[in-house]
């Protein structure tokens, strides 16, 4: 899509100057003409915006809610911006938990020193209620989100109507273009030394945030395999249940669009160009990256 000696924002989200006239924003005009020997490194800063208390087998299952704040210390990248408030989730899908809406997720981004007007943009993995709430928080941000999510958010396979939420939709298609909302096709080298990995499975349009930071690679996975059991199933580290027999491969999540081949080949993509992965939905996930470093929970 681009050379590796631009900053990919160049052809990117734009800002009108005032002649009326697109240009590149802010992020671009401070890449443009740096090369790849020169990409920043990230530190990553995991936000727990909320719980989701979800019946499972007879119990009930406490579902963290995340979203992460991607910062090379001169600019802020949200992704993915969390869920309604609980009342909100309560009335939509008769669900119980915790956190959620604009407090919560302004006290998560005061909690490391930033603000909703700190963040440029935000990339939204998939438009699930629980991903893809709260984006008029950032009128000044652009979100990017892959066409097809868009495409499948409008008429979702039918296990997943539930999932999307409309306004969250049409929120997303009211704002601007190309300031505040852009649409990308495939993988995309969004900034030096962060990708957009698209990986459908758990959606169609799913996409992975690839981050390169101080000590390696890593693959917010979100929810292409939402917990680390997934990623990992045949390790007791990462399921209480080890399946031995699923050593050496992944197991599919049971929310999904694709079929099973295809989510496991996007979950081998990742795994071929990340060190570690940070999935959403899994409380022991690490709080800041590169200083929690790991590939499995330890103990």
């Amino acid at each position: 899509m681009t050379s590796t000696a631009a900053c990919p924002e160049t052809a990117a989200c734009q800002e009108q100057d005032r002649s009326g006239k697109d240009r590149p924003c802010a992020i671009a005009r401070a890449c443009q003409g740096r090369g790849r020997a020169d990409a920043p490194v990230f530190e990553i800063h995991t936000l727990r915006v909320g719980e989701l208390l979800l019946p499972h087998n007879g119990g009930i299952l406490r579902d963290p809610i995340h979203a992460w704040l991607v910062t090379d210390g001169a600019r802020s990248i949200l992704v993915d911006s969390g869920m309604p408030d609980m009342a909100e989730v309560r009335r939509r899908l008769n669900v119980d938990g915790s956190g959620g809406g604009h407090e919560s997720l302004r006290e998560a981004l005061a909690r490391i020193g930033r603000k909703p007007e700190d963040v440029s943009h935000v990339v939204l993995t998939h438009l699930h209620f629980d991903h893809a709430w709260n984006l008029d928080l950032f009128p000044q941000a652009c979100a990017i989100v892959q066409r097809d999510e868009v495409m499948h958010a409008i008429d979702p396979v039918p296990t997943q109507r539930i999932y999307y939420l409309r306004e969250a939709v049409t929120g997303l298609l009211g704002r601007k273009r190309p300031s505040a909302f852009r649409l990308v096709d495939g993988d995309v080298d969004f900034l030096p030394g962060f990708r957009l990995l698209k990986t459908p499975g758990h959606t169609p349009g799913m996409q992975v945030a690839i981050v390169d930071t101080a000590r390696g690679r890593v693959g917010l996975v979100s929810d292409l395999g939402d917990h680390y059991r997934y990623w990992y199933p045949a390790d007791p580290r990462a399921n209480e249940a080890p399946l031995r027999f699923l050593s050496g491969s992944f197991m599919p999540g049971p929310i999904r669009s694709e079929g099973e081949l295809a989510y496991a080949d996007s979950m081998r993509r990742v795994k071929d160009l990340a060190e570690i992965v940070v999935p959403a939905h899994d409380a022991r996930i690490p709080v800041q990256l590169p200083r929690d470093w790991f590939e499995l929970p330890p103990g």
